[in-house]
């Protein structure tokens, strides 16, 4: 395989992965018990409780439909291959939000560590992906 074609490869592979992962995150926001889901109504009361309660319930139950719904397009979007800069970036600030609204205050370096190295993927994806389509 040439350089080329291992670069192509490895953006596949890439994107499989994170592709996956926000599917996966939209679905179990979406659906109780489905992919181990929370459900919405479990989703709003979470974000009330890290700081969006200022929303109100209705607000941040329309926040949660949003972060599922959002989470699950921008995966398939970036399964697909189309919008991917966008996407990817998308899907990097709201792991950034996560990890400063839950994960840091929480103190819980493990999972701060994983969404940094998540958040450095994807910014890489939506990267190479603006490069990709830069030098078609």
């Amino acid at each position: 395989m040439n350089k080329s074609e291992l670069d192509k490869l490895g953006n596949k592979i890439l994107r499989l992965g994170l592709g996956f992962l926000f599917v996966w995150g939209g679905i179990e926001k979406l659906v109780v018990e489905y992919f181990g889901g929370v459900g919405l109504e479990k989703m709003a009361n979470s974000l009330q409780r890290i700081g969006f309660g200022f929303l109100g319930e209705s607000g941040t139950y329309a926040l949660a439909i949003w972060l599922a719904v959002s989470e699950l397009i921008a995966g398939l979007l970036i399964l697909l291959n189309f919008k991917t800069f966008y996407a990817s970036l998308y899907a990097a600030f709201i792991l950034i939000v996560a990890l400063f609204t839950v994960y840091i205050t929480r103190g819980d370096w493990m999972q701060s560590m994983i969404h940094i190295a998540l958040i450095s993927a994807y910014i890489a994806l939506g990267l190479q992906s603006y490069n990709f389509i830069k030098n078609k």
